[in-house]
């Protein structure tokens, strides 16, 4: 998949997304949450893809998976500059990794290095409104 086909998943409706994607009901998990954003439906395919609903509409895509990371992270440098990320945080990833936040673009990459650890990509925002409505600061690493 390329970045754009998730982006486009921000268009369909909850109900839209599970008969598209014929998702199963062991597939579905009610009432969790996602950095600071609560009271979602998550939505998990084998991929490590994990897609998180709220009121019926698409909050959150959170993916893992090796090469879809690389993929998309691969294809997002090719048409953004990466040198210059609204920000970088800290990751929950690990004590090397840091976030890049392009809360403009919708997508935050953990990197360790150069390789990608984990993507968010929500719908576009401001950098104000990534930090106080979904980023959550992990705790400090301990050896």
């Amino acid at each position: 998949m390329h970045l754009n086909d998730y982006y486009k998943y921000f268009n369909l409706s909850y109900d839209q997304f599970i008969t598209q994607n014929n998702i199963g009901g062991d597939q579905i998990h009610e009432d969790l949450r996602y950095e600071k954003i609560t009271n979602v439906s998550r939505v998990d395919r084998a991929t490590n893809e994990f897609f998180f609903f709220r009121g019926g509409k698409l909050k959150m895509i959170y993916i893992s998976d090796d090469v879809l990371t690389k993929n998309i992270w691969t294809e997002f440098k090719r048409i953004t500059n990466t040198e210059t990320p609204d920000k970088i945080v800290r990751s929950r990833a690990g004590k090397t990794s840091n976030q890049l936040i392009f809360a403009g673009h919708g997508i935050t990459v953990s990197v360790t290095r150069e390789a990608a650890d984990f993507i968010e990509i929500y719908p576009s925002c401001t950098l104000i409104e990534y930090l106080e409505n979904i980023y959550h600061e992990p705790q400090p690493f301990i050896r």
